[in-house]
């Protein structure tokens, strides 16, 4: 896949000129005339590098580079700032706001074109791995997806994974209760401060270690704790601070799809929609998964989960579940509600007390389906 190139100038034939240079050089080519706009698209496309002129009405390139490294998503992205003021002092001030590099104009193609290839290079070699986000929802309330999730959370840290588990429902969720926590820390504490404020030590201050292996942001543990909401740009600080110190983020984002969480699927690894087989809830999850097609979420990225949590003899088959939905199911969970109504109880999930279990072996097989 061609490396994507955000250009960032007022002057059209500049763009022109410049995104041709690079087109040619086979880089995909993404263009803003303002400082507003480069936010925006720097935010949205996730270009691989940024050139960015100075001289802009309304809001300079010195002012964007600054915004770009005051947010996480956009930090480490490399930006080449390009100009015609060439002053020493001019150049002070661009390093200083957080350039890379600097060209002034006129630029010479050649010399452009080796400057972003060696820029492109050693932020490859400096880029740390980023985590793989697995975000678990429901087709509706009650189908067991803290639960999954928890469990899931707790398998993948088994196989020797970096885990974090984030409880992302709005208040009163039930990640910490089944692992038996009682947390100080939660995301209210987070939500306090401005998105800009989260920086990585605070946002890891905020987690708690689990015995299983595991960390975990827990949700606000009743409405009098919710002290602001989750926004997305508050979503957005949190998980790019956390995803360059895990290999796997879990979100337990429950069956309220906020505007903010639908925006989190989009940027999903992957999906899995949990419903349960009867009648409704697999009408639901029909639903569901047109809802996450809009939003583009779609194919291999989305896996479905049916959790059966009680036995009866009239329960559908794997088969006639994945027929109804036009979809073949990651995994089936056959019915246990004492094994998973003790450990509710005593606050350790199925995968960690129950190791030798048909439970434990189900969420393994799982755990290895999506790793």
């Amino acid at each position: 896949m061609a490396e994507k190139i955000l250009i960032v100038d007022d002057d059209v034939n500049a763009l022109k000129l410049i995104g041709y240079t690079l087109h040619r050089e086979g880089y995909e080519i993404v263009v803003a005339q303002s400082g507003q706009e480069a936010l925006v698209k720097a935010r949205e496309e996730e270009p691989q590098l940024i050139i960015l002129d100075i001289m802009m009405p309304h809001m300079d390139g010195y002012e964007v580079c600054r915004r770009l490294r005051a947010t996480p998503q956009t930090a480490q992205v490399p930006v080449i700032m390009l100009t015609a003021k060439g002053q020493v002092e001019d150049k002070v001030t661009g390093f200083e706001a957080g350039a890379d590099d600097y060209l002034t104009k006129p630029v010479i193609p050649a010399e452009l074109v080796a400057r972003v290839k060696a820029l492109l290079l050693r932020s490859t070699y400096a880029a740390p791995a980023r985590a793989k986000s697995i975000a678990l929802i429901g087709a509706k309330g009650g189908v067991g997806v803290t639960t999954l999730a928890v469990n899931l959370a707790v398998t993948l840290a088994q196989m020797n994974k970096d885990v974090i588990l984030l409880d992302l429902q709005p208040y009163s969720g039930a990640v910490a209760l089944q692992l038996g926590l009682s947390p100080v820390n939660t995301i209210a504490d987070l939500l306090d401060r401005e998105p800009t404020a989260l920086s990585q030590s605070v946002v890891e201050n905020s987690l708690i270690s689990h015995p299983s292996g595991i960390q975990v942001l827990p949700a606000a543990q009743g409405p009098q704790s919710v002290r602001g909401e989750i926004t997305l740009a508050h979503l957005e600080a949190i998980l790019s601070n956390l995803e360059t110190v895990a290999q796997y983020l879990v979100l337990d984002i429950g069956s309220q799809l906020s505007p903010p969480a639908q925006q989190v699927l989009k940027k999903c690894s992957k999906v899995i929609l949990v419903t349960e087989p009867d009648k409704i809830a697999l009408t639901l999850t029909q639903r569901a998964l047109g809802s996450l097609q809009a939003l583009d979420v779609k194919g291999s990225r989305i896996g479905i989960v049916a959790v059966n949590r009680t036995r009866s003899a009239s329960a559908p088959t794997r088969s006639t579940i994945e027929s109804t939905l036009g979809s073949e199911l990651l995994s089936l969970f056959t019915p246990a509600p004492e094994l998973f109504a003790q450990a509710a109880v005593e606050g350790v999930p199925v995968a960690w007390a129950k190791q030798t279990s048909l439970q434990a072996d189900m969420f393994r097989e799982l755990a290895q389906r999506i790793a």
